[in-house]
């Protein structure tokens, strides 16, 4: 027997992270989307809410981070008052909050803090792990990004012997490298999946920019409106936006204090996520604003009048088609997606209609439908038309279709044949 070996190419389309996140997102709504913000904020402090409407005059955000940090300061120090401690102990806890940095970690050695707090290295040791028992948010008094993930993982009652292990490889945790943690770890690829899962939902910075809450009031994600010339257009509608945005100043704040690599390694990880769900959000606003420039300009006139009628045929592939995209893209786009004009908010799929067919593109299934129940309806009842005239009589209407077709649209509308209502008449 020969063995032979070849080699071959083979091209395959892969999506990168950004493009799954941004497919996942166009298919949610409002709510949904708000959500997994919320989620991957409380993950990610370098993703940042910003108001849809900033109030006039309102100060930049630098102008915010006095008054912020003070604030956390001055809650952490409230709830060290209200523990049980010593007069001693009270001023050397007020001095541990104050010795913070922005991540709410304690970056100086016990001995170095110990030094300027004046006190014993042991009671400080001894009194920073009460602290870190008993004042939230979890992980706060933190002496390293590991250290701060054991403190929220005992706090959900998940920390064991083998995450602990995994928290020396941060690197790991940042790559998401399964193979690499079974063997670390000496454990199967599920208890890999679930361990990293268990740690990419941590806070790594647990005093940072807190999630600024999103609206989720239902509102409509597009306008449309008419111009002076009487032309309608589209634009996104800010209410209902999510917007948000990567915390530049506070990632680079956080890589200069950070002096371990692997958590450096993983601080960069959150801060490419934190920018590829921008991104992602981004081209899903682009995405829902192409569809509805598209709508207002094929049903300008159902736009303006309401009337069903009006309503001219458009689907999800020639839209598609048109904004070179995906149909399925569409599909998520619209999926959820609600547009207000002068007449009231529609869902964003009511302004699609059918064809009639392949042939007649100008006219709608609908039309057919509306335009057939009308003959029915004011036919003579002592001779119904059959199939065959209806067929003749819509040809006229300019909707041409076969009587078979005429038959199925009949039973759409649950109108009986021209038999059975005549017998109904007699």
């Amino acid at each position: 027997m020969k063995q032979i070996q070849t080699q071959t190419q083979v091209q395959k389309l892969a999506l990168t992270q950004v493009m799954r996140t941004s497919l996942s997102l166009l298919a949610m709504g409002q709510e949904e989307a708000a959500e997994v913000i919320r989620r991957e904020q409380n993950r990610n402090a370098f993703l940042r809410s910003v108001p849809s409407f900033p109030a006039q005059g309102t100060p930049n955000n630098e102008d915010f981070e006095g008054p912020a940090e003070q604030s956390r300061t001055d809650a952490l120090i409230h709830q060290v008052r209200l523990i049980k401690l010593s007069e001693h102990e009270v001023r050397i806890a007020e001095g541990l909050v104050h010795s913070l940095d922005h991540r709410g970690f304690l970056t100086d050695s016990p001995q170095e803090i110990a030094g300027y707090l004046e006190c014993s290295v042991d009671d400080l040791v001894d009194l920073v792990s009460r602290l870190q028992d008993e004042v939230e948010p979890a992980g706060v008094f933190a002496w390293s990004l590991a250290d701060c993930f054991r403190l929220q993982l005992v706090a959900k009652n998940r920390f064991d012997p083998l995450i602990e292990r995994l928290l020396d490889r941060l690197d790991l945790i940042a790559s998401q490298d399964i193979a690499g943690i079974c063997a670390n770890c000496n454990v199967d690829q599920d208890d890999a999946v679930e361990m990293l899962e268990d740690i990419r939902s941590l806070n790594p910075a647990p005093l940072g920019h807190q999630p600024a809450l999103l609206s989720t009031d239902r509102a409509p994600d597009l306008l449309i409106s008419e111009d002076d010339d009487g032309l309608f257009s589209a634009a996104l509608n800010e209410a209902a936006l999510p917007r948000i945005l990567v915390d530049d100043a506070l990632f680079s704040t956080t890589v200069a204090a950070e002096t371990d690599n692997k958590a450096q390694t993983y601080y960069r990880d959150c801060y490419r996520e934190a920018g590829n769900m921008v991104r992602a959000m981004q081209k899903r606003a682009n995405t829902i604003l192409a569809i509805g420039s598209a709508i207002a300009r094929h049903q300008e006139k159902f736009i303006r009048t309401g009337r069903d009628r009006d309503r001219l045929p458009l689907t999800m592939a020639q839209l598609a088609a048109e904004l070179g995209v995906n149909k399925s893209t569409v599909s998520r786009a619209m999926s959820g997606c609600n547009i207000k004009t002068d007449r009231g908010i529609f869902a964003a799929k009511s302004f699609l209609a059918r064809p009639l067919n392949d042939q007649e593109t100008e006219r709608t299934r609908d039309q057919a439908l509306k335009r057939l129940r009308l003959l029915i309806e004011t036919e003579n009842t002592r001779s119904p038309y059959s199939d065959e005239n209806l067929a003749g009589q819509l040809k006229k209407a300019g909707l041409p279709m076969s009587r078979r077709t005429v038959a199925k649209y009949r039973a759409i509308l649950e109108i009986p044949g021209a038999y059975e209502r005549r017998q109904k008449q007699a």
